[in-house]
């Protein structure tokens, strides 16, 4: 009910408002829904129900149907990866508990898909905005080996430059972590700041110096002790071009989805011409003043 409730709403937004007036009508709004022994309910009362909603479940509707319009999504590869994941879990036996999340199978099935479908407009962002986002953000792509002291970092570097791989330099010197190649860049939350910041003073390839992080932490009788980590960093690339389908994948997941949602409300200039819609979806939605 709540599934034919939504795109019920979404048809009567944007097919049935008028512009004549803040207080909008819907074609044929006498037309009776529901009776009861004292009420009908009639299309237009129902429309006034749901001016009242979420703009959580409008922006979500409107963003599919965003989507859906659009070329560069993958409609097949999205509908084949729902069912391959409806398939796992079918599978595992959580189908009872689906069902009584969802309501059913194929709700659960519109709710991922249209996740799936809010994950590709994220990407298209980043795409439409891409020399702007890599501009500010310096993405590099590398891999990072710490230790607990400096003699260890040293050896991992001097074990590379007499030919060792990065990651078997860094195991060989009980690097805390083992190294793996991934793309960074300036807004990643996982890079501590003198990382950042030798990233930002030079455009060098290759392997970092070693660079000190002192992290100070306070115990309940206020003592405080230094922690100090060493990082020898392995940098492949800072040209994202040549890694730019991982930088966008990257990206589009930190990206802010507030931010996607006011990009594609600007730039399919989306508006409503009924006065209580267009405050509640403003109060959201800056660009929409």
């Amino acid at each position: 009910m709540k599934k034919i409730i939504v795109l019920l709403f979404v048809l009567l937004l944007m097919t049935g408002c008028s512009a004549d007036s803040h207080l909008s009508k819907v074609s044929e709004g006498e037309t009776v829904l529901f009776k009861g022994p004292n009420k009908t309910f009639t299309k237009q009362d129902l429309y006034k129900q749901l001016k009242v909603t979420d703009s959580g479940a409008i922006t979500t509707d409107i963003m599919n149907k965003i989507a859906l319009a659009s070329a560069d999504i993958d409609m097949d590869k999205i509908n084949a990866d729902a069912d391959e994941l409806i398939n796992t879990y079918k599978e595992m036996g959580y189908e009872d508990y689906i069902i009584a999340s969802y309501g059913s199978m194929e709700a659960y099935k519109d709710s991922y898909i249209s996740t799936l479908l809010f994950s590709e407009l994220s990407k298209l962002y980043v795409k439409d905005n891409y020399d702007t986002i890599i501009g500010e953000d310096k993405p590099v792509k590398m891999a990072i080996a710490s230790f607990d002291s400096e003699e260890e970092a040293l050896k991992c570097i001097e074990d590379v430059n007499n030919g060792s791989t990065f990651d078997m330099a860094a195991a060989n010197n009980n690097s805390i972590n083992t190294p793996s190649t991934s793309v960074y860049s300036d807004s990643d939350q996982s890079l501590v700041y003198e990382v950042k910041e030798y990233l930002n003073s030079t455009d060098k390839t290759g392997l970092s110096t070693v660079i000190v992080n002192i992290a100070t932490s306070t115990d309940a009788d206020g003592n405080q002790t230094e922690k100090k980590t060493y990082y020898v960093l392995n940098i492949e690339s800072r040209n994202a071009d040549e890694f730019k389908d991982e930088y966008i994948e990257l990206k589009a997941a930190e990206t802010e989805a507030e931010t996607v949602r006011n990009h594609f409300m600007s730039s399919h200039e989306i508006k409503f011409y009924d006065q209580d819609l267009y405050e509640l979806m403003s109060s959201t939605y800056e660009v929409l003043k």
